[in-house]
């Protein structure tokens, strides 16, 4: 599960911002609450992030998505993808990264500092419920492996041989198979799902057809938001038009080999889905099933409207927050983009009524639905609010960090009158003040003292 995510640096974001699914001490929906008794821990299973166009919500999403990339890709050269702040004077820019995460009833926290040239720090540490140790701590060219762990020497002499590769030592030492590098990568690269507006490829592991739980849920949702859909039908194809050059038909193979299907959108918005099948990849058209007086009827899914399209597409994460017994943390970028305001409703309240204190799922997304505040019963601390400020960086808070709000609040009315900021600020209109005062919580630097690592402080759940 993620517990914080904190970043600096990057895009629109200046300082260094915090995003926490830590919860706070209100009382609601408490039974929705991941409880973790061995850290007097409880975390929240899902996060909204509100604001203006432009105000940076996406970019927040950017920032984890980097890092999972950073982390997962094994094969860099050259220079590193990153994109600094966007109105930075400084010359040598550095970008830093940290995250928390539960992971086999252990804390990992996994911290990187980089430009675009080379990883300039980096470390991971290990927390029990009354000690922490660094297993590797990397700065520029010198690592420190801790001399406790298994394979101590040979881990030191790959890390040594590696800190001439602008990549990250987690995702080589995970290659060599060596526990928890590999399982902290592992998390990273399985467990941690970021869906954006436009994405291209995204997980889906439904056999279409098949009598299943999974595609009786997926049947459920299509009725449920009145697609006037009763299922979904997949021809073969011989040769869709995807135009994948070889190294993407490569990676879709050994996509498809591990995880049995991957769903696909062409250019013209139609949906394939990737099988393997002797021995080489087979590909199906998916069609939308319509019952009209008792006859059926299939529609091209490319013919079908972006809002249907889009819950083709979410059905994948869907299906897996409510079904599966895996952990996941899906993170969606404009959960609500196309789709009407009941289906959003309709898609966060189904996960909240199935998610309880021993489930290990989590959702995130970005949203322009201020309906949702009011509506499903988030709590406070799993509302944030982003707004540009002065300087046209990035500002990130959380609604418990606004002063004198009450608990019978409608943070619904309060949002769209502008007292959290995030929202747009019109020509013909004035918005009236900040509610309150927002608590402003000082974010340790990277390479500051163990004892101002705690990453719980800030909530008062130590």
């Amino acid at each position: 599960m993620l517990i914080e995510f904190r970043f600096s640096n990057f895009l629109s974001y200046e300082e260094m911002t915090t995003f926490s699914m830590v919860a706070g001490k209100e009382r609601t929906n408490s039974k929705t609450l991941a409880s973790i008794p061995k850290f007097r821990l409880k975390l929240l299973p899902v996060a909204a992030i509100y604001g203006a166009n432009a105000s940076g919500k996406s970019n927040l999403i950017n920032a984890l998505d980097f890092l999972k990339t950073l982390v997962t890709t094994s094969k860099l050269k050259g220079k590193i993808s990153l994109q600094n702040f966007y109105f930075s004077e400084d010359k040598n820019p550095i970008s830093k990264f940290e995250i928390s995460i539960l992971l086999n009833e252990q804390i990992y926290e996994f911290k990187i500092a980089c430009n675009e040239d080379e990883i300039l720090y980096e470390e991971l540490i290990e927390r029990n419920s009354r000690s922490e140790k660094t297993l590797y701590l990397r700065n520029k060219d010198t690592v420190q492996i801790n001399p406790n762990i298994n394979s101590f020497e040979a881990i030191q002499c790959i890390a040594d041989r590696s800190l001439d590769r602008p990549c990250p030592l987690l995702t080589t030492l995970s290659s060599k198979k060596f526990k928890p590098f590999e399982e902290v990568f592992r998390w990273f690269s399985e467990e941690l799902k970021v869906i954006h507006q436009d994405s291209f490829l995204i997980p889906y592991d439904l056999d279409v057809g098949k009598e299943d739980s999974r595609n009786a849920l997926l049947s459920e949702v299509l009725r449920s938001t009145d697609t006037g859909i009763s299922a979904l039908v997949s021809t073969p194809v011989s040769g869709p038009s995807l135009r994948l050059s070889p190294s993407e038909r490569n990676e879709l193979l050994s996509t498809v080999c591990c995880h049995g299907s991957q769903l696909m959108r062409e250019a013209n918005g139609g949906r394939v889905l990737a099988y393997y099948k002797d021995g080489d990849l087979t590909f199906s058209r998916l069609s939308a099933a319509h019952e009209i007086s008792g006859k059926e009827y299939l529609i091209p899914l490319e013919e079908e409207s972006t809002g249907i399209r889009k819950i083709i597409d979410l059905s994948s994460g869907i299906v897996d927050l409510l079904l599966s017994k895996k952990n996941c943390v899906y993170v969606i970028d404009g959960i609500d983009h196309g789709l009407h305001t009941e289906i959003n409703y309709w898609l966060v309240k189904r996960l909240l009524e199935n998610v309880s204190s021993d489930a290990q799922k989590q959702l995130v997304f970005t949203s322009h639905d201020t309906n949702l505040l009011r509506r499903v019963g988030l709590r406070r601390d799993e509302i944030w609010f982003v707004e540009r400020r002065y300087n046209s960086a990035s500002h990130l808070v959380n609604a418990v960090e606004f002063e004198g709000l009450r608990n019978d609040s409608s943070l619904q009315k309060l949002y769209e009158e502008g007292r959290f900021g995030g929202c747009p600020k019109l020509a013909d209109s004035v918005k009236p003040p900040f509610f309150g005062n927002v608590i402003i919580h000082t974010s340790p630097s990277i390479s500051e003292e163990k004892s101002q690592r705690n990453v719980f402080d800030r909530r008062g759940t130590k």
